[in-house]
């Protein structure tokens, strides 16, 4: 950082690279992609289409406090285990993937902008849940503990609202039933090691949306 600043010598405040910014609140709503991370027991909901909200609240320095929610609607492979291999995938299910997590965003321009614009990096835990009941498998996603980690880019224009960028990545654990570790007909099993009896996968989601300043 002290590097980053130092960028500041030498030039006419009105040719600076450096703006000052104000964090104060905003809400951010936006768009993209959620890559699902595969799962052992290739269960997890795939990749899909996703949506969320975002808002955000300066507290001193380059610090800001968040909150996001996230949807995305897909579907996953609904397993019977007692079925051989062969006929063990027996449909494949709606499924909406919802996940709510807070924690703190650091810009690393400090409470300025270069050239317009603001890039950040942000942790924070949360929970996610697919609000669905166990399947025909014994299987359930349930609500889950979550944590959180990226990076973000603002970009400021002259007129208009603000251009945000997220790349977070969602952290989970899935946990499975006994029937998949048991053997069916054909000797096989959804599972063979009861050391992958739970399993921490999730997401790698990029959104990209219109941040609005609130109370302004």
């Amino acid at each position: 950082m002290p590097a980053v600043l130092a960028a500041q010598v030498g030039h006419l405040p009105a040719n600076s690279p450096f703006e000052d910014v104000k964090f104060g609140q905003n809400l951010s709503i936006m768009g993209g992609w959620m890559a699902m991370t595969r799962d052992p027991a290739d269960v997890a909901p795939l990749s899909s289409l996703a949506a969320a909200l975002r808002y955000d609240i300066g507290i001193g320095g380059p610090a800001s406090l968040y909150a996001r929610y996230v949807v995305a609607p897909s579907e996953r492979k609904l397993l019977q285990p007692t079925n051989p291999l062969a006929k063990r995938v027996i449909g494949t299910p709606g499924v909406t993937t919802h996940q709510l997590d807070a924690g703190l965003d650091l810009a690393l321009t400090g409470k300025k902008t270069w050239h317009r614009l603001i890039p950040s990096l942000n942790g924070g835990v949360g929970v996610v849940t697919d609000f669905a009941a166990a399947d025909t498998g014994a299987y359930r996603f349930g609500t889950k503990f979550s944590f959180s980690y990226g990076l973000s880019l603002r970009y400021l224009p002259r007129k208009g609202p603000m251009i945000r960028v997220d790349l977070t990545n969602f952290m989970w654990q899935y946990e499975y039933p006994d029937r998949y570790f048991v053997k069916a007909s054909d000797t096989t099993s959804v599972l063979t090691d009861t050391r992958n009896r739970s399993s921490w996968r999730g997401s790698r989601t990029v959104t990209v949306g219109v941040t609005l300043p609130l109370f302004r």
